[in-house]
């Protein structure tokens, strides 16, 4: 009876344990994410610029519990999430993080979200902000940078390379909202 529940112990510390190193995850009121970065409940972020063709941020929006959240299907071209959008005129801002939350399920996967306070509750889905530089980070943890693993630039390189030739004149502003919308795949 010991041996076997020694045993059925010593499997479910290492299941745990194989569980925690998998990232990201939330420890106490630590997120640590893919790239290594680490978000703490009370810890001022900074906001970078969005990634919709508006300008808007497509990762960054009213928090789903908020008074304030838009849910109508046929409202607003039927595009809930852009109405719920941080708007452009918050990029270059700073805001603080008041919750971390992990959302999801073992079956369909979980997202770990931030919780910033300030006026309107906003959520942040954390990864994809992070990789769309909708969220900034310190350059050693920015996931949207590193090149594709075939060696091609990823997409928010490109899109920076078409923001510089927007901002020099050489494509006009439609070109630039074309090719991003490409980019992202909107």
């Amino acid at each position: 009876m010991n041996k076997f529940l020694l045993t059925v112990l010593g499997t479910t510390f290492s299941i745990l344990g194989y569980a925690q190193d998998e990232l990201p995850k939330i420890v106490n009121d630590t997120l640590f994410t893919t790239s290594g970065y680490k978000i703490v409940k009370d810890q001022e972020v900074k906001i970078g610029v969005g990634t919709m063709p508006d300008g808007d941020f497509k990762f960054i929006r009213t928090n789903s519990a908020s008074l304030m959240n838009y849910t109508s299907t046929s409202g607003y071209q039927g595009l809930a999430n852009q109405a719920n959008a941080l708007p452009r005129s918050s990029a270059s801002t700073h805001m603080k993080v008041i919750r971390l939350e992990k959302r999801g399920s073992e079956k369909r996967g979980f997202v770990y979200y931030l919780v910033l306070g300030g006026g309107i509750r906003r959520e942040v889905d954390v990864e994809n902000a992070i990789s769309s530089g909708e969220l900034v980070v310190p350059a050693e943890f920015k996931t949207g940078n590193k090149t594709a693993t075939n060696g091609s630039p990823s997409p928010a390189d490109e899109i920076k390379k078409y923001k510089e030739l927007l901002d020099s004149g050489a494509i006009t502003q439609d070109e630039y909202n074309a090719k991003k919308k490409q980019l992202l795949g909107i």
